[in-house]
């Protein structure tokens, strides 16, 4: 039987394969261990390398995700890194009652057992702000309003736009790029003309956001990735 013991990576960011040949294997398949968040992609003995490796590509975002939901949970604590609009910040303590922010860290005052309630109410506010100054910029544009724009802490979906107008954001994509977030909210306030995902529709979120897909693509990639935060 072939042996491989070797990894393959590829991607951006990168993501790692171990790659191994079987003489049970029927098909191409690739395995999430729950024990050490790996990827394995199982070759036949007479598979072909190359045909595995362009399966194993196509299946790029299924194994992002799958890695992502197996990734441990983050409980931020004092001294730990957090993520706030893409960056990486060390959280630090502060005698300043506010919530702020510098070039490397998140300085919140507040007792140990309090500041997971502390950073989700700051994260809240923040994303509340940004989602509705950027919704209102796009629905302008459109010449259509929104009537409502809620909240909420959801896995399934980054937003959602009702035909009653009614916007809903997840306010962990103030933890992503800025960049990021406001494709979502093209995303949904193209909603508001197009109730689909027509063509128009996505000439519509480009006609807001050219480079939209370049974002779309982050957040298919990495999203789920902000979800790892314990609040």
């Amino acid at each position: 039987m072939k042996n491989i013991n070797e990894t393959v990576k590829f991607g951006t960011p990168e993501i790692s394969i171990l790659v191994n040949y079987s003489d049970r294997a029927k098909n191409y398949s690739i395995h999430i261990s729950n024990i050490n968040n790996t990827a394995k992609l199982t070759i036949p003995v007479n598979g072909s390398y190359h045909q595995a490796i362009t399966f194993a590509k196509s299946r790029e975002t299924w194994i992002r995700d799958k890695l992502a939901n197996n990734l441990p949970e983050i409980s931020p604590e004092f001294g730990s890194e957090f993520l706030y609009q893409g960056q990486k910040l060390i959280i630090k303590k502060s005698k300043d009652r506010r919530v702020y922010k510098d070039e490397n860290a998140l300085y919140v005052s507040c007792e140990p057992n309090q500041l997971k309630g502390k950073l989700k109410g700051f994260l809240k506010i923040q994303a509340r702000d940004h989602l509705d100054f950027i919704s209102k910029k796009y629905s302008n544009i459109l010449g259509r309003k929104y009537n409502r724009l809620t909240l909420r802490d959801t896995r399934s979906r980054w937003g959602s736009c009702t035909s009653k107008g009614h916007l809903m954001y997840s306010w962990r994509l103030i933890m992503a790029p800025p960049e990021v977030l406001n494709y979502v909210a093209a995303h949904e306030v193209s909603h508001l003309l197009h109730l689909n995902h027509s063509n128009q529709f996505w000439e519509t979120v480009s006609y807001l956001m050219p480079d939209f897909e370049y974002h779309k693509d982050w957040l298919k990639k990495n999203g789920q990735s902000l979800h790892r935060y314990k609040l």
